[in-house]
């Protein structure tokens, strides 16, 4: 799998134009890209990926309380999560291409960086931020309803899922080791937490999520180990 150079085609796949291509760019470059050019990190797409970030959990959030006007700040949260897990951003990133267009490094490229969620998550909320810096929060809000839409419909008419129990029947069904769950961080102010949880079989660590609390992040990481592990289709 080779990069595209042409930002036309990734533009028609985003259905956006940007006014400064720079922007594109710079969204799509990995750490790794900028630091073999030696063009520094600020070159890279870390910083449009932090605002990304920022615009795209406020996007979802007004749009979870718009659709569900009857749900609780429990539900929601819960919701929010699944929706803006890497799993799903890297998703909508591959559904667009954009794992043909993003500038690796050649360790990273070599080593399967083009299809690393980590990579793919992190460049789509990248681009969500290069377009809100271009065009506004207005054309950034209406790309991301338009590329997560099936998403959040998703979430919200699926069944509610324990993926902690499914995944301690699914591992002791296996009989590969003890599972167990531990808090790595936890930041934000008191009122609004954010926590880091990863999940081990053994001394392994298979899965790491987040949360507003420890248990939907456990649930989050729970989730994450169910794919790496391969278990997340019976």
């Amino acid at each position: 799998m080779h990069a595209s150079r042409n930002p036309d085609a990734i533009q028609a796949r985003l259905g956006y134009q940007f006014i400064d291509e720079s922007l594109l760019l710079r969204a799509l470059t990995h750490t790794s890209y900028a630091a073999e050019h030696q063009s520094g990190r600020n070159e890279s797409n870390e910083r449009l990926e932090y605002l990304g970030d920022a615009v795209l959990k406020a996007v979802i959030a007004d749009r979870l309380v718009r659709l569900l006007e009857q749900a609780d700040e429990g539900r929601l949260s819960k919701l929010s999560a699944q929706i803006l897990s890497g799993r799903a951003l890297a998703q909508v990133a591959l559904d667009l291409g954009v794992q043909y267009h993003i500038r690796l490094g050649h360790g990273e490229e070599s080593s399967g960086g083009r299809t690393r969620r980590r990579n793919l998550a992190g460049a789509m909320e990248a681009l969500i931020g290069a377009i809100y810096r271009d065009g506004g929060f207005a054309e950034a809000h209406d790309f991301i309803v338009r590329t997560m839409e099936p998403v959040v419909q998703q979430t919200i008419s699926g069944p509610p899922c324990d993926h902690k129990t499914a995944l301690q029947e699914r591992v002791a069904g296996a009989g590969i080791g003890p599972l167990s769950y531990r808090t790595v961080r936890a930041d934000g102010p008191s009122h609004k937490p954010l926590f880091t949880v990863e999940v081990l079989v053994g001394e392994r660590v298979i899965g790491c999520g987040q949360g507003p609390s420890k248990r939907a992040a456990e649930q989050s990481a729970a989730h994450d180990g169910m794919e790496t592990l391969g278990l997340g289709r019976s």
